[in-house]
């Protein structure tokens, strides 16, 4: 059996916009996802994800490295990383999968590699991913990453270890998005396509950068008054891409009020929720009751996470 274990993410700043060329900043968080291959009478696989998508990670891996036939399996997915959330499921189901059957049909552990392959199966669902998840999830802690071309995507991991007086980040579940991920991406791009709406779109882009540089400067320089400023200007770009349904502005807002701040996270959605918003607070018992008041699931995280683990071969 071989087991390997990947963090999920969360995207501090540059959602939406990393997609068109700018730079996001992104964080493995201590949710994590295993998946386990061992030989099997058939081929098997148990996943709350789609069987499909699985199989499609292990024929990428058999098929890059020329595996003629591959061996009856069994593929076990365990995860506390929920579907759906932007906080990377898919990715890390590619990236683990990938890791995983990399090492048991040929026995390399090659983080790069794996990245590269499992960029490929994302395609698989995201048509035209970012790379940004599978990047993050890949090699862990905080990531400043880029796309420049379709084939030059450039990332760098920033040595960056979050400070004690800094560990104030928490996720608030305000619903499963309606929409995925490529939808609000379609749905972004549209209005960049329309005349009408392009300018803006564009602005909010350009704005977005700049609140991205500014919160892996705080976060250098264990500056939270700096950071929270940058989450609160950022979170304005995502509302001008049209992204955070109308409903949920009260919400940051009461957040920003206690004197914290939050954004949502990933593709976002204007149906009904937004999946989960990311929530800076120095102060968790003012934003406990304004969870609590909303009805509202919220849980801490650390951020920073190790990345690809090898956790048992045999």
């Amino acid at each position: 059996m071989v087991t390997v274990s990947v963090p999920g993410k969360v995207i501090l700043m540059g959602d939406h916009a990393v997609v068109h060329g700018k730079p996001g900043l992104i964080a493995a968080i201590n949710k994590r996802l295993t998946v386990s291959i061992e030989h099997h009478k058939t081929f098997q696989v148990i996943s709350d994800e789609s069987g499909d998508y699985v199989r499609h990670a292990v024929e990428t891996v058999a098929s890059h490295y020329k595996v003629g036939n591959i061996p009856n399996i069994k593929v076990t997915v365990v995860s506390d990383i929920p579907s759906g959330y932007h906080l990377g499921s898919s990715a890390a189901v590619a990236v683990a999968t990938v890791g995983a059957c990399m090492y048991f049909l040929k026995k390399i552990w090659n983080p790069a590699a794996i990245n590269q392959l499992a960029y490929e199966v994302e395609k698989y669902t995201h048509k035209t991913p970012s790379g940004v998840d599978n990047t993050a999830i890949t090699f862990g802690g905080f990531l400043w990453y880029r796309k420049e071309l379709e084939f030059l995507r450039s990332f760098w991991q920033l040595p960056l270890k979050l400070s004690p007086a800094l560990n104030h980040f928490f996720i608030i579940d305000t619903g499963r998005p309606k929409e995925n991920t490529g939808e609000m991406v379609a749905y972004v791009k549209s209005k960049i396509l329309n005349p009408k709406s392009k300018s803006k779109i564009l602005r909010a882009f350009d704005e977005n950068e700049q609140q991205t540089k500014r919160i892996a400067q705080a976060l250098k320089e264990q500056d939270d008054a700096e950071l929270m400023g940058a989450i609160k200007a950022g979170e304005r770009t995502l509302e001008d891409m049209g992204v955070v349904r109308r409903q949920v502005w009260s919400i940051l807002r009461r957040i920003e009020s206690s004197g914290g701040a939050a954004k949502i996270l990933g593709g976002g959605g204007v149906k009904e929720g937004v999946g989960f918003l990311l929530a800076y607070h120095p102060d968790q018992k003012k934003l406990d009751s304004i969870v609590k008041t909303l009805g509202y699931p919220m849980e801490k995280i650390s951020l920073g996470e190790e990345g690809v683990r090898l956790e048992k071969k045999s």
